[in-house]
């Protein structure tokens, strides 16, 4: 019998948190095979599975000569990155992947998942002796080509990295994994300096954009929004001018990542910021390798300002000084948010802070960077009622508080500063003029006339836009807004609609509710039951 947590060696180029990760990675393979690791964007998961792979090939050099191991990924980029973390480390490897010649005598090889399956190179690589198996952004993993790998390999150790172990349809990942190792939260990178202070600028809940974005009720086979629908409602001048003015105001001048809807979307939104004189350009999948890379390397170089782009900088881009990211696209899924918004939190040296904007309100869905996240209920994806994940699921078309037509000239698309993270606290600009209902895990406070939520340790959670607001009591917060009240849970997920006349406090485990201001009051219970 191996034991596995022999193999590990001390590695004085890993942080504390990331030799913590290896350590549990190596133990768990002493009584299971197949792990995943969740850590954030920006945080080193290459880093951590390049020490994986040195110490695994010390010991095959030793004990097992025949042995080999293999790194999947699924797009270019990622599959480079892999392999030049390696080189770095004194590591060859092979490349799998078209335009490559294969060189399998190597001990470790850097594969695209497409190659690897392909119908020309499935059955070759199954002769292979590959027993470790690393994958890469391994929220992919339950696609038909990486389940292949279990067949291919049944007793082979694998490791899944992510900062993402979750799936829109919350199936979960326990059918191929046997564990997932948590890391900290980014509240913890960004307090202890790994990641960067960040301001969080985003429209309102309650504006003509979000009010668009919450109508939608066409989506794609994988659960997102349509694209077409996307492009009908949001690839408009008057839009497109907004998301100018956002830069302008706040960014002008710095270096950063536009995420479009699709090419047709991003090539306005170029012709937009050029035509202001922003030194921007563009990049899609259809755009070249060759000049991809010349892009890339002047915006490296600070050459290029902005690179607007469709999708391309979602995974596998690494480029620290990245000052802002402006999000111009909707979407439904979690994983593509926060690997978008991890672009911007890299640390480097003559960077104080990222700014992220929101012009699509992804903030009024799933929260803020900081937000705890419960990926290990993900992992386990339990089937429950969707109001209990907190990744926008719950969310419905009841958050439209009225039906009116759509009218971007109104003025109320302006963008607010919604969390300040500063080593790793949420701090309002202005504090809080009452917060007298006691301290709580979920406390109201008022500023500039609205209220909103934080929490015990003053981070915002609900930010202060509705007109008056009652104590949490029991997972539940009745809310005014637009002259209604309704209930909300804690994380803003609407339970109520703002429909009522009245939702009084809860008191003694009742409050009192008046449909309409002629009607009788009667009372509800905590359980939000008439009584």
């Amino acid at each position: 019998m191996i034991r596995y947590s022999d193999i590990e060696t001390t590695d004085t180029i890993l942080f504390p948190y990331q030799k913590e990760m290896k350590h549990l990675v190596f133990s768990k393979w002493d009584t299971m095979n197949n792990v995943m690791v969740q850590m954030p964007t920006g945080t080193g998961k290459t880093i951590l599975f390049a020490s994986i792979v040195r110490d695994i090939r010390s010991w095959i050099i030793k004990n097992r000569k025949h042995s080999h191991i293999l790194i999947l990924a699924h797009v270019r980029e990622l599959i480079q990155q892999a392999a030049d973390k390696l080189a770095k480390r004194g590591i060859d490897s092979g490349i799998i992947m078209s335009g490559h010649p294969q060189q399998l005598e190597k001990i470790v090889q850097v594969a695209s998942v497409q190659t690897f399956m392909s119908a020309r190179n499935k059955d070759r690589m199954a002769m292979e002796q590959f027993d470790f198996i690393i994958i890469d952004e391994a929220h992919h993993a339950m696609a038909p080509r990486y389940q292949d790998l279990w067949e291919m390999f049944p007793e082979s150790k694998k490791l899944g990295v992510t900062a993402t172990p979750w799936r829109m349809d919350h199936s979960g990942f326990t059918s191929i994994f046997d564990d997932i190792i948590i890391s900290h939260p980014i509240e913890w990178f960004v307090k202890e300096g790994y990641l960067s202070n960040y301001d969080y600028i985003s429209i309102a809940p309650n504006s003509e954009i979000q009010h668009e974005i919450n109508s939608i009720d066409r989506f794609g086979v994988d659960g997102d929004y349509l694209e077409e629908e996307l492009i009908n409602r949001f690839d408009k001048d008057s839009i497109r001018a907004k998301l100018y003015d956002a830069y302008n105001q706040f960014c002008k001048g710095k270096k950063g990542i536009i995420y479009a809807i699709n090419r047709q979307h991003a090539a306005n939104i170029l012709n937009t910021y050029q035509s202001h004189g922003v030194n921007i350009a563009m990049i899609d999948g259809t755009t070249p390798k060759s000049q991809r890379e010349e892009l890339l390397d002047d915006f490296r170089a600070g050459l290029l300002e902005v690179i607007v782009n469709v999708n391309i900088f979602s995974e596998g881009f690494d480029c620290p000084d990245i000052e802002f990211i402006q999000l111009a696209r909707p979407t439904k899924s979690l994983a593509m948010f926060l690997q978008q918004i991890g672009r911007g939190l890299r640390t480097s040296k003559d960077k104080d802070k990222g700014l992220i904007l929101d012009n699509v309100g992804l903030y009024n869905r799933f929260g803020t960077p900081m937000a705890n996240r419960r990926w290990h209920y993900h992992f386990l994806g339990h089937e429950t009622d969707p109001l209990a994940y907190n990744d926008g699921t719950g969310l419905t078309r009841d958050i439209i508080f009225e039906e009116r037509e759509s009218d971007y000239s109104e003025g109320d698309e302006q963008m607010t500063l919604v969390e300040h993270a500063e080593g790793g606290r949420q701090i309002r600009k202005a504090e809080s003029e009452d917060a007298g209902h006691g301290i709580g895990d979920f406390n109201v406070f008022k500023k500039q006339g609205k209220y909103g939520i934080c929490s015990r340790n003053n981070r915002t959670i609900i930010p202060p836009v509705y007109e008056d607001m009652h104590p949490y009591h029991k997972g539940y917060i009745p809310f005014k807004l637009n002259g209604k009240w309704g209930v909300m849970l804690s994380n803003g997920v609407i339970k109520v609609k703002p429909k009522y006349y009245l939702i009084g406090a809860f008191e003694d485990g009742k409050a009192e509710v008046k449909n309409t201001i002629d009607s009788e009051s009667y009372y509800i219970n905590d359980k939000l039951e008439r009584i």
